[in-house]
């Protein structure tokens, strides 16, 4: 069965776009959201609600009718919508490869072990396909320090790359996880893979 996701992009006029997922994106019934935290527990809308410059997002289905604003024109903002999506989309459907471990099972080196362990099989591939990777640095209390480089640093989605994608995949392995920590300066960021609005 051919799982490769497609998006296609329709433009409905100067505000609105609709972008047709080849999967179901969310329940067939319409739902409008206009913020990340209305669209809490919708993980795609919360995604694209991220994107600088989008407003409004409204799901149904396989369908995502998107309208901006701000100066920001489709030319720029078509790519990071559909990064948003395809990046939620992923932290949905993929499964920990290793079973799922209780927090109070581990000590902070454990965890720390086990979180490079997903680093490195998981997270730097999928982000190197951005020119990124990503470091941990340690582990303190149960809690995720990290630091984002290359096309990760200063990427305007960064934060749905942290969220939707490593700290989704995470918790899913390690579900009492307290937290994450981005210790990245994404001001010094030289090549990021989406600008920043």
């Amino acid at each position: 069965m051919d799982t490769t996701l497609t998006i296609t992009v329709d433009p409905v006029d100067e505000r609105r776009c609709t972008f047709t997922v080849s999967r179901p994106v969310a329940p067939t019934e319409e739902r409008r959201f206009s913020s990340s935290e209305e669209a809490r527990g919708t993980p795609v809308a919360e995604a694209v609600l991220a994107v600088p410059g989008i407003d409004e997002v409204v799901v149904s289905g396989r369908t995502l009718t998107v309208v901006r604003g701000g100066d920001a024109g489709w030319q720029e903002l078509e790519e990071p919508v559909r990064y948003a999506i395809a990046s939620a989309l992923e932290g949905i459907e993929s499964q920990p490869r290793a079973p799922t471990v209780a927090v109070q099972d581990l000590d902070d080196d454990e965890m720390f072990a086990l979180v490079e362990e997903v680093f490195e099989r998981d997270v730097n591939p999928a982000v190197a396909r951005h020119g990124g990777r990503v470091e941990l640095i340690d582990v303190q209390d149960h809690r995720v320090i990290l630091r984002m480089m290359g096309g990760c640093q200063g990427c305007g989605m960064a934060n749905v790359t942290l969220r939707q994608g490593i700290e989704a995949s995470l918790r899913r392995m390690i579900p009492a996880l307290r937290g994450i920590e981005d210790i990245t300066d994404h001001a010094s960021g030289t090549t990021p893979y989406f600008a920043k609005q």
